[in-house]
């Protein structure tokens, strides 16, 4: 699966995960805007767990992302039967917005049967302002049908003579 793919859920799993992300959203753009502490918690997905915001992932690139998919799912939320599975836009919007949001709490957000599935692997997120040289997310021999691998790259600058690469494949995973 794509790691923007949102899973596929449907009927009120779907319109739960919408409202999850959307409040979410909700809750880091009102951080963002400094209507509420940065430091205070939110409530995460399970009862009694606690999201935390990580400042230093509050970019402005992320922050604008999250805005318009604020905006989008509010479109969805006021009118429930355009929630369908299989609108690929919709799938890709809330994945999308699920990775900014994994990125700012530090953490996985799972939906649906991800909760009880383990697949061992890898998760990377590199933010440089400027890579000069190689900057490498995952070496890797390859991937086992179990495995699994994110890798998130940002940077501001790739020099003259910089490489980015998300995954080079020399060892296992999975």
């Amino acid at each position: 699966m794509d790691p923007l793919t949102f899973p596929m859920l449907a009927g009120t799993i779907l319109s739960e995960a919408v409202r999850f992300l959307f409040d979410r959203a909700s809750a880091v753009l009102d951080r963002r805007a400094g209507r509420v502490p940065v430091e205070e918690p939110e409530e995460g997905p399970r009862q009694g767990e606690q999201l935390l915001v990580r400042p230093a992932e509050l970019t402005d690139a992320r922050i604008e992302r999250i805005t318009q998919a604020h905006g989008a799912l509010r479109v969805y939320l006021s009118r429930p039967s355009l929630l369908q599975s299989e609108d690929t836009e919709l799938r890709d919007l809330l994945g999308v917005l699920r990775r900014d949001l994994e990125e700012i709490y530090g953490r996985q957000l799972p939906f649906g049967d991800e909760q009880k599935e383990h697949r061992p692997g890898v998760e990377v997120s590199q933010h440089a302002d400027l890579v000069n040289n190689k900057q490498v997310g995952v070496r890797s021999r390859g991937i086992t049908e179990r495995g699994r691998v994110r890798v998130v790259q940002e940077a501001g600058t790739i020099g003259e003579t910089g490489e980015q690469v998300g995954l080079e494949i020399e060892g296992t995973i999975g």
